[in-house]
Order: C-alpha cells, then structure tokens, then sequence
C-alpha cells in the first residue's frame, strides 16, 4: 500500500477535506464567462460546460484508481441489480415535464444542435458531481465509519449533505430563497445516487441518473414556456417520490453489501506498519 492509497486509509479526514475544495473548485469554473469570449449562440455555452466539466472530471477518476477502487468501473451482472435501479430511474424520469407537456400547460423548443450541447453539458455534470461525490468522498466516509450496513448508512448521509450544501454556492449568484430548497433536493438525489452504486458496485450508474434528472430538471428552465409546476405535476412527482424512496430504503435495509465492499478492496485495512510509516512521513 503507497501513495494516496494509504492516505485515503490512514487520514480519511484530511482526504475528505481536499476532495471538498477540489470540488468548490471544479464546479465553480466561470465556463459561461469563457463561452461570452467566443460568441453569443446558447449551445456554445453548454459546450463550454461540457468541455470544462469533463476536464475537471479527469482528477476525482485519477482518484479513484489511486485509491486502488478501480472495482468501481467494472462492468455489473444479475437482472436483480437491473430492478434494483428502477425506483431512481422512474425519480430521474419524471422530473422530465411529461404531465405539463401533456397537458398542454407547457411547451419545449430548442435547435437540435443547442438540445445537443445540453444533453453533453448535463452528461458532464453527471460524471463530475459522481465522480466526486460517489466515486471519492462516499467510499472515504465508509472508511471512516465502518465496511457494514450501519457505517455505509452514514456514509450515505454524510456524503449527501456535504453534496447538498455545495449548492449553497449558487447564493453568491444572488440571494434566493430556492436555494435552500435546492440544498434539501440535492441531499436527497444524492442519497439516491449513492444506493444506485451501491445496488450495483458501478459508478455509471449514478452518472446515468445524475444526468437524466438534470436534463429534465434544466429543461424548463433552458427551453420551456408556460407553465411547469401545475397541480396535477406536483400530485404525480410527489407520490412517485414517496414511493421510490421507500423502495429505495426497503432495498438498502435488506440488501447484502459485502460483495461490493470486496469489489472495491473496502475490506483491505493498513496494517500497523504502514500507519506508522504513514504518521512517519507527516
């Protein structure tokens, strides 16, 4: 065991602490102000994004297999990890505007090649915030709370919160009380997220949902008219957020992590030696 590996092991804290400002970093790169250098179009500005973003994403998956979790990138197997995902992806989907847009109360237009840029610009938040947030911080925290149920429990929650409140960014854009509901949100997709790859040992998996959520949740905002939030679309996300998350819950109780913790070497401890070596070095 050498380098960051140990690191991650030996000081879970003081790794957790600069994968946060790493990520205070990344995701506060001014990509629009870039985008205005090169001209007006919206597309150019999700390609910016896009661009920025994926670079960005480069450092938390170096991470990843320096902290020789590289399991994390396989390939996963079994129908019943397939079904595990359903609850998340139907939360994904129906943050799509399907019912206003059913209903006629909204109405989305964009060119092909700006909807193009944006489905690549909301693919790269997905693998930035995951690689981020799953793919370092969460398996750190497990490191600190233990490789069993009730320590991967807290490592959800921790990593989670420390996720949602890296939207209280968005406040130095100017003060809004939707902020905070968009702390409480996020919290909670994150949580998501996190079973997702924990049902499956696989980090796209989070970045697939990530990304879907964000291209129906940024699609008002960049491309609709009307009305998005009417009454029966709230009667609709409400009750299908209630029910996926207590599946999602009923899963995480009843499932048997072991395999995952393996797949990703969570079961490999420092022996004294080395965390004296590693104290050693300090």
């Amino acid at each position: 065991m050498k380098g960051l590996e140990l690191s991650a092991k030996c000081d879970v804290r003081g790794m957790i602490f600069i994968v946060v400002l790493y990520a205070i970093g990344a995701v506060s790169v001014p990509f629009e102000t870039v985008a205005k250098f090169i001209g007006d179009e919206p597309y150019l500005v999700f390609l910016s994004g896009f661009f920025f973003k994926s670079l960005c994403a480069a450092i938390p998956v170096y991470l990843v297999f320096q902290f020789k979790m590289s399991g994390m990138f396989s390939g996963f197997k079994g129908a019943v990890k397939y079904l595990a995902v359903l609850p998340a992806l139907v939360v994904a989907i129906d943050n799509f505007p399907i019912v206003p847009l059913f209903s006629g109360d909204t109405t989305v237009s964009a060119k092909p090649v700006t909807a193009i840029c944006y489905v690549l610009y909301c693919l790269s938040i997905g693998a930035l915030e995951e690689s981020i947030f799953r793919g370092n911080i969460l398996p750190l925290f497990m490191y600190a709370f233990g490789r069993n149920k009730k320590g991967t429990f807290w490592a959800i929650i921790c990593s989670s919160a420390i996720f949602g409140a890296m939207h209280l960014l968005n406040l130095f854009g100017g003060f809004s009380a939707g902020v905070f509901l968009q702390v409480g949100y996020s919290f909670l997709i994150g949580a998501m997220c996190a079973a997702t790859m924990l049902f499956t040992g696989n980090i796209f998996v989070p970045v697939i949902i990530h990304s879907l959520f964000d291209i129906g949740g940024f699609m008002f905002d960049n491309f609709g008219t009307g009305t998005l939030w009417t009454t029966p679309n709230i009667i609709v996300t409400a009750i299908v957020s209630v029910l996926c998350a207590a599946a999602i819950l009923i899963l995480f109780v009843k499932w048997d992590f072991a395999p995952v913790y393996e797949s990703w070497g969570l079961n490999v401890y420092p022996t004294d030696e080395e965390r004296a070596r590693y104290k050693s070095k300090k």
